[in-house]
């Protein structure tokens, strides 16, 4: 790899309500493949995180898989018997992890950076370990917020208040970059300094 940059990607095992979000997914795995930019993501078959994979997978990329060993999936899934596992994704390598906790862990230490897409609970909780860590001074990592459709308008209107209420500094979110479209993510991608 030519640039030896390593991304995290969270997002959803569901496709969501609109084909953007699928869309938008499928267009950064391809982007981050051709600008030699290798993933590392939950490594499920199912919703927006099959879609990158395959994005990454038709450009020739490099993606990993971290899967926690017998995990089900969301409550619906495992009740309608869908296998959400890394089988049916072509991944580069799958990485067998004991829980979630491992899978978090796992990712951050693999990666430069980290980009988060529209989610759930466990997108955010992804992404918020990995800026807890700036807070902590544990890492200095920069995160990317794929901001498909204003998705995340909230949030960020969340951390604002924050901010100005006094629980965070505003240097907090120094390492945060948002951009509403996989091209212009990756442009900024990969002209940072990681």
């Amino acid at each position: 790899m030519s640039n030896n940059k390593t991304v995290a990607v969270y997002l959803g095992s569901r496709k969501g309500k609109g084909p953007e979000f699928v869309n938008n997914a499928y267009r950064l795995g391809q982007l981050l493949a051709q600008n030699d930019i290798q993933i590392v993501y939950g490594g499920a078959s199912v919703g927006t995180m099959k879609a990158l994979a395959d994005g990454c997978a038709a450009a020739g990329g490099h993606i990993t898989g971290v899967f926690p060993t017998g995990f089900k999936g969301k409550r619906d899934n495992a009740a309608a018997g869908i296998h959400v596992g890394p089988e049916g994704v072509a991944l580069s390598e799958t990485i067998f992890v004991n829980d979630i906790a491992e899978r978090i862990a796992t990712m951050e230490r693999l990666s430069d950076a980290m980009i988060f897409l529209p989610g759930s609970f466990g997108t955010m909780t992804e992404a918020f370990s990995w800026m807890e860590g700036w807070q902590l001074g544990y890492h200095f990592k920069p995160a990317f917020i794929l901001n498909t459709d204003g998705y995340y308008d909230g949030l960020l209107t969340q951390m604002r208040t924050m901010i100005a209420s006094g629980f965070m500094d505003g240097d907090d979110t120094n390492l945060l970059h948002v951009a509403d479209t996989p091209d212009s993510l990756v442009n900024t991608l990969t002209h940072i300094s990681m």
